[in-house]
């Protein structure tokens, strides 16, 4: 690990902070919009940690993050580059660049140190798009699986019919309370970067809500709108968690044989099926909840077939003749 230790030997040793709330990198995670987030960025922070420490496991949370310099931040960059794709390594250094930018505003660091730690370019290329598109029998069969006459069954196909028709991203969708579905749409409320939107709700889903909510006819609107349906009286009724739907959707997909699948890929055929349905990618994105359509052109799964539909709808005027030989 010398190669990522340029300075003294000592200088990235774990320490025990006489006041814990003082630590960069728990201020950075608090800072975050949702659990999914801080989970992300806190496996980050572990696996930069272990990099910098040499000890597997070293805790991120007692990392000394305001002794990085320039040297220590380029050299890992250039480690993480080894052995991640490009996107995962900006991942990383999003990370960073938030941990020492609460350095800076908790005093633990100069400006023009946490500054020069964080000058760091972010990697370009571009790999293989992550994830991919369910095809109609998969989400039928997704659909099915949850189609087995019990409360649970109930809640798991409005949720699978929120994320497939609406395209919300999982924590989006938890977050959501009965108040908020009405009128044949879902207010989110707490999207990414904290902005609103409402997204119109096709009729599967709300078929799918309203068959849930028949089950729950005393909920109140701000009672969360998919809760846990857990044995244990002190976990049932609760809001469910965004990991909560990961383990929910693997446990249908097993049982109908639906393989390599995750929530977001949900949220990727959303769409790319807005788009193969002809949606303009600019009403796509304020539906996806985008900040860019390059963000939103990034989700489509559709694949050549699409792109070979597309290039018959150009007209190319040609006139066959006979030609003598």
């Amino acid at each position: 690990m010398s190669e990522l230790v340029p300075t003294s030997a000592d200088a990235l040793t774990l320490v025990e902070r006489p006041d814990p709330s003082r630590s960069p990198a728990l201020v950075y995670l608090a800072s975050l919009p949702s659990p999914h987030s801080r989970r992300t960025m806190r496996a980050c922070l572990a696996s930069m940690a272990r990099l910098l420490t040499g000890q597997e496991g070293a805790d991120p949370l007692h990392l000394p993050w305001e002794r990085l310099t320039y040297a220590h931040t380029a050299a890992l960059r250039a480690r993480l580059i080894e052995t991640l794709a490009p996107a995962t390594v900006n991942k990383h250094l999003a990370a960073l660049r938030g941990t020492l930018t609460e350095c800076r505003r908790l005093s633990l660091m100069s400006a023009d140190a946490a500054a020069s730690a964080a000058d760091l370019k972010p990697v370009k290329g571009t790999g293989l798009p992550r994830g991919r598109m369910l095809a109609p029998g998969e989400q039928a069969a997704l659909m099915r699986a949850c189609a087995d006459g019990t409360p649970m069954g109930a809640r798991d196909a409005a949720l699978f019919a929120v994320l497939l028709g609406c395209g919300l991203r999982r924590a989006e969708a938890v977050a959501l309370n009965v108040g908020d579905v009405a009128e044949g749409s879902a207010l989110v409320q707490l999207g990414k970067g904290r902005k609103a939107r409402r997204v119109p709700m096709p009729s599967g889903t709300r078929q799918a809500v309203a068959a849930w909510l028949a089950l729950r006819p005393d909920a109140a609107q701000g009672e969360p709108l998919f809760t846990s349906l857990d044995r244990r009286p002190q976990q049932r009724g609760g809001r469910i968690s965004d990991q909560a739907v990961l383990h929910i959707l693997l446990r249908r997909a097993a049982r109908v044989g639906v393989s390599d699948v995750s929530p977001h890929d949900f949220r990727r055929t959303y769409i790319s099926q807005l788009l193969d349905a002809d949606t303009d990618i600019a009403t796509a994105k304020q539906l996806a909840g985008h900040a860019s359509v390059e963000t939103t052109a990034r989700y489509d799964r559709r694949g050549e077939h699409a792109r070979q539909r597309a290039a018959e709808k150009i007209h190319v005027p040609f006139f066959p003749v006979e030609v003598r030989h």
